[in-house]
């Protein structure tokens, strides 16, 4: 796509221009109190929104002890559903577009908030949130089974210019984890789209079956041509007639394997709940959301990308004035039945079987918080901020253990085929991984224009892998000694300070989030700063290498933390060129002001600044902790709970962390150049 009909969608069409980087805040003055949403059993997973009162419900499934971070929430995104709920201000990004439930949605009727929060709060210009449990009508209460419809529609331009950061050379790769475009170019521009639809089948008062389905999830518009190199080169997708994409008739679906890696339409949940006297039971694979979504994020906000899904099984209830979720998680079962191996382990038509319990991930979550989920809770709050005039304070600790005794290797680098593949090694692992997580929220409005609220979040997680399930460090000897007069069968004279367990890693990290803002009248503001720890290998461990390599056997150490994926704090540095937020403080101020502001839309801008440093300066490609200053940029035109557009432009400078060095790591070959990036985005939600 050509910079300029990038510029045209964003100027003529109203292309969608969703600032990555700037995270939504609350800062209308007070609305008229929301209508109270229905009463809902206890969410786990109202933790789920990252902002205002959204606390954690459902605790995230612990990421693999090497991971970033563990997927694991509760039923359903938190705050992103009920009109109880603020799912405005995600830190993930500008626009909260969720569907859905809150994890513990009401079961009757509730009416329309107006495009408010439980806290009575409108939100100009940050959020796109709708009111999902207002659209039961006297007919649909009336008669079960009956449907409840819910999703969004987005499209996506964006033009990417230097994101290699000019230190690529000829031949070679450059300090930056994004490769130059091909054929020498400088820039990458496209447009995508995705039709989120999230239904809801309510069987009875106290029984529904949730579900989320992406169609043309992220598709790239023009990428499934009928013809020429690109569309005739597909076995399914030829056309003879057709030699050069020039000629190109018409667009055909994707399917993965023909024509595109994804399908057409992919299910990425489906879960029950019963609302029982004693609480809420879920079941099924689900939306994985806590706190702000550091650890664990939904994905569900308008510009989000990937998204966190659990399989579990959970129990939500509430005890001495505190809410309680205890969860059963299955990460990974290891192998099971595939197809084409028909016999008494995966039949023909039948059901599949784990085939070994040795190789499975078992995962066990416990949640305490408080905060408003039930509609008296709800309007409780709202007489607190918006009559009383009183601050308000919301917590939430969630605790997640997991381990497993082996691993499955493939050491194939094709798919396996089945238990028997002879590429398929079953591994000694012994990993335990314990991640504790802590959510505050403090929210205050002192007079009818004026807000403030302060959040944070911090997540640590704790563990060892005994033998790490990697062939390659597998095969090495258990324990080295670092005199190495000292061989492998004298191992017993070498003294403890001295020897390296080269298959043995102790997981260290620790991650965090503080987030302050504030609005008066018009004008909003705030300070949002982080941190991750690193590591001191090379490399941020994103998208640059895997967090184990196993051609270091002596770094005995996992320490770098990442943050989740879709918990966007800038548009460059960070979301595209890292990948997330690893290795690093980072520090961001931000301003915003709406022209127009009611209680129905908002017109404004925001403006942000955000300076990286990295913990581990020789993590880094230029051995320095100078990451890069970036500012961002970003107009829209908001319409609550129905249509956002905007057009937001970044531009980055990247320091000496960026630097190409030579092999002796001491003489500068490149150094960075600007990266900028102009982005367009419009969304519209039911």
């Amino acid at each position: 796509m050509r910079p300029a009909h990038l510029v045209a969608l964003a100027l003529a069409v109203g292309g969608v221009g969703l600032a990555h980087a700037q995270p939504a805040v609350d800062e209308s003055p007070d609305a008229p109190p929301a209508a109270a949403a229905p009463e809902a059993a206890p969410a786990a997973d109202e933790a789920a929104e990252a902002p205002a009162d959204a606390p954690p419900a459902d605790a995230p499934a612990a990421d693999a002890p090497a991971a970033d971070a563990p997927a694991a929430d509760a039923p359903g995104d938190a705050a992103a559903a009920s009109p109880g709920l603020d799912a405005t201000k995600t830190p993930n990004a500008n626009v909260q577009a969720a569907p859905v439930d809150d994890g513990l949605p009401a079961w009757e009727p509730a009416p329309v908030s107006g495009g408010g929060d439980a806290t009575g709060s409108a939100t100009p210009g940050n959020s796109l949130q709708a009111n999902w449990d207002a659209g039961a009508s006297p007919a649909a209460d009336a008669s079960f089974p009956w449907f409840e419809h819910h999703g969004y529609f987005r499209t996506r331009g964006d033009l990417f210019y230097n994101f290699d950061l000019d230190t690529t050379p000829d031949a070679g790769v450059g300090s930056s984890p994004v490769p130059p475009p091909t054929n020498g170019g400088d820039s990458q521009a496209s447009t995508n789209l995705r039709f989120r639809y999230q239904p809801t089948v309510h069987i009875s008062e106290t029984l529904r079956v949730k579900s989320t389905l992406d169609i043309l999830d992220n598709l790239v518009l023009g990428s499934t041509p009928d013809g020429g190199a690109i569309g005739g080169s597909r076995l399914f997708t030829s056309r003879p007639e057709v030699p050069i994409e020039t000629f190109s008739g018409t667009q055909t679906p994707p399917e993965a394997g023909i024509n595109g890696y994804r399908d057409s339409v992919r299910v990425k949940h489906l879960w029950g709940e019963w609302k029982t006297p004693l609480g809420l039971l879920a079941f099924g694979r689900m939306q994985s959301h806590w706190g702000l979504g550091v650890l664990a994020n939904n994905g569900n906000c308008l510009d989000c990308d990937f998204g966190d899904s659990v399989d579990r099984i959970m129990g939500v209830s509430k005890l001495f004035g505190t809410y309680i979720a205890m969860a059963w998680d299955f990460p990974s079962e290891g192998l099971v039945g595939f197809s084409g191996q028909h016999d008494n382990i995966n039949q023909r038509q039948g059901q599949q079987f784990d085939i070994d319990q040795r190789d499975d991930v078992n995962e066990w979550v416990i949640a305490l918080f408080d905060k408003p989920v039930t509609r008296e809770e709800q309007e409780a709050r709202v007489r607190d901020l918006n009559e009383v005039r009183k601050p308000v304070f919301d917590w939430g600790v969630y605790t997640v253990f997991r381990n497993q005794d082996r691993a499955v290797e493939n050491s194939s680098s094709q798919p396996a085929t089945g238990a028997n593949d002879p590429a398929i090694n079953s591994l000694n692992s012994e990993t335990f991984a314990f991640i504790p997580d802590v959510w505050l929220n403090w929210e205050y409005r002192p007079t009818h224009d004026t807000r403030y609220q302060l959040q944070l979040e911090i997540v640590g997680i704790l563990g060892t892998i005994e033998d790490v399930p990697i062939g390659a460090l597998q095969s090495k000897d258990e324990v080295v000694c670092t005199d190495e007069s000292i061989g492998a069968d004298e191992i017993d004279n070498c003294p403890e300070s001295q020897r390296i367990y080269q298959r043995k890693r102790e997981v260290q990290q620790w991650g965090y989030a503080l987030e302050f803002d504030a609005s008066y009248g018009k004008l909003t503001y705030g300070f949002h700063q982080g941190g991750a720890s690193g590591d001191r290998t090379d490399g941020f461990g994103v998208l640059d290498k895997a967090p184990i390599d196993p051609n270091q056997p002596l770094d005995q150490d996992l320490t770098n933390f990442r943050f989740d994926r879709d918990y966007i704090v800038d548009m460059i540095m960070f979301r595209e060129v890292i990948g997330a937020v690893t290795n690093a403080l980072y520090f961001k101020p931000y301003v915003g002001y709406n022209f127009v502001q009611d209680d129905r839309e908002a017109w404004g801008f925001k403006v942000s600044a955000i300076y990286g440093r990295a913990l581990e300066a020789q993590a880094t490609p230029g051995n320095d902790a100078n990451l890069g200053l970036e500012f961002d940029a970003e107009v829209f035109i908001h319409e609550f709970d129905r249509f956002r557009w905007s057009v937001a432009y970044g531009v980055w400078f990247p320091m000496a962390a960026f630097n190409r060095l030579d092999a002796t790591g001491r003489q500068i070959l490149a150094e960075p150049s600007a990266a900028q990036t102009l982005q367009a985005m419009i969304g519209m939600q039911f």
